[in-house]
């Protein structure tokens, strides 16, 4: 095998070359002759030193000289390099066109002569093309012809001709020429529908090649974008504190050192200042962790059930105070960032505490679901409940459904929506007012342990 391995390497890259892919038609032609070399090569042996020997025995010098030179041609065509693939093919169909001759001349129709020129015809169709086997059609069905009026009118004495019956002749050869048209037209059908295939196949991955770097690129573009967006927010927030802080401390000073020569209004005026400031300087804390999730952070596996025992001691003192009760189950372990996965929980859980109904006993139950490619997570309260219509807008940047009545930056969903998206996941909410909600969000299990950019 691995001589025989070693053989079909050195014969592809004589004949074939670099060639390899499918680009036309051509590609399978010289497929076929490949095969055709490699096979007749190899064992030619078989046939062609039985052959030697019966020639020399018989007489027959012409044939054994024949069958010495088609196995010098057959080595050449298989490993002499400096050859085109169209003249290797055009030396093999010309050498097997004089081999049926000579076997036709000498050994008449007694012989295999006729069987090779019709051999002849079908390889000529199916490495080179089918209307030069249709001129071979013609040329042989011509000297054939002629052969056959010769037998009947004995212009010229011709060995080939000698004691032939003109009735078994014509019959012989009608059904040579009848079916050798028949299976090239055959073929020739079949490879002009494997070329039309092949172009529209040729066609459809430009297409394919051309649509994948179009998305590539917007790819590429989105990515800049989002860079850009993040870089743009941790600038905002961080440039914006220098002067937010020093509003703060004035604020702060001129109250507390001129609180008696201020009069009531302005102390109230000075006082909002300072609370709206707050506010802001909140704001904008959250706006710049909302920049950094995911940034250089390094993905690993880690336990969804262990980080919700952390959680229930982190918020031990709300969960006692609001009197919450937090169930949970099959929680598997997960590869992603385990940081961003425990703030993702958080914001859920503590959102379904805050979010509570008048004088009811808060439950909170945490699940998973295996499927295919990710897991399913669900986070359901039985707290106030989200209206339909509102149920996409929560997860964007700075939304608000409850000012009046909650705290807050509105900017948790949308921390556990980025999250969730850096994990391959999508995060959606089932709700009805005053029913309680249902966070579902997945997580992809295709993520590697690799540094995030």
């Amino acid at each position: 095998m691995k001589y025989w391995g070693e053989y079909k390497i050195r014969i592809a890259r004589t004949i074939l070359g670099q060639e390899s892919t499918i680009q036309n038609l051509s590609y399978y032609r010289n497929q076929l002759f490949y095969h055709i070399i490699l096979y007749t090569l190899a064992f030619s042996p078989i046939a062609i030193i039985p052959g030697i020997i019966a020639s020399y025995r018989t007489g027959f010098y012409n044939l054994l000289l024949l069958n010495i030179l088609t196995l010098l041609v057959l080595v050449v065509l298989g490993f002499v390099k400096p050859i085109k693939i169209e003249t290797r093919k055009l030396i093999l169909i010309a050498n097997l066109f004089i081999i049926s001759w000579a076997l036709l001349y000498n050994l008449k129709l007694e012989g295999p002569g006729l069987m090779y020129l019709f051999t002849v015809t079908i390889v000529t169709c199916l490495i080179y093309s089918g209307k030069i086997a249709y001129k071979l059609i013609l040329i042989n069905s011509f000297i054939l012809v002629l052969l056959g009026l010769n037998i009947e009118y004995q212009w010229l004495q011709i060995p080939i001709t000698n004691n032939q019956d003109t009735t078994t002749w014509f019959g012989i050869v009608v059904n040579l020429i009848f079916l050798s048209i028949i299976i090239v037209a055959c073929f020739d059908i079949i490879f002009k529908k494997l070329e039309k295939i092949i172009i529209q196949q040729r066609q459809l991955n430009e297409t394919i090649n051309q649509d994948n770097q179009k998305m590539i690129d917007a790819q590429k573009v989105l990515k800049d974008k989002n860079e850009e967006l993040n870089q743009f927010a941790h600038t905002i927030s961080h440039d914006l504190k220098e002067p937010l802080r020093s509003m703060q401390a004035f604020a702060h000073l001129t109250i507390s050192k001129y609180k008696e020569s201020i009069p009531e209004k302005g102390q109230e005026f000075l006082t909002h200042i300072q609370t709206a400031s707050e506010r802001m300087a909140l704001l904008l804390d959250s706006l710049l962790e909302y920049s950094q999730i995911g940034k250089g952070k390094e993905k690993s596996e880690f336990s969804v059930k262990e980080i919700v025992k952390e959680l229930e001691k982190d918020l031990s003192q709300l969960i006692q105070e609001n009197g919450a009760e937090i169930e949970h189950k099959n929680l598997p372990k997960i590869v992603g960032y385990e940081i961003e996965f425990k703030q993702l929980l958080q914001n859920l859980i503590a959102n379904a505490i805050k979010f509570k109904r008048e004088e009811e006993n808060i439950e909170v139950k945490i699940n998973a679901k295996e499927k295919d490619e990710h897991w399913e997570f669900l986070v359901s309260d039985n707290g106030i409940g989200i209206d339909p219509k509102h149920q996409e807008k929560i997860f964007t940047i700075f939304h608000r459904l409850h000012k009046n009545r909650f705290p807050g930056t509105g900017l948790g969903l949308a921390n556990c929506k980025k999250i969730v998206e850096i994990h391959g996941g999508n995060i959606w909410v089932d709700s009805l007012p005053e029913e309680g909600s249902t966070f579902y969000f997945t997580i992809s299990k295709n993520l590697k342990t690799a540094k995030n950019g």
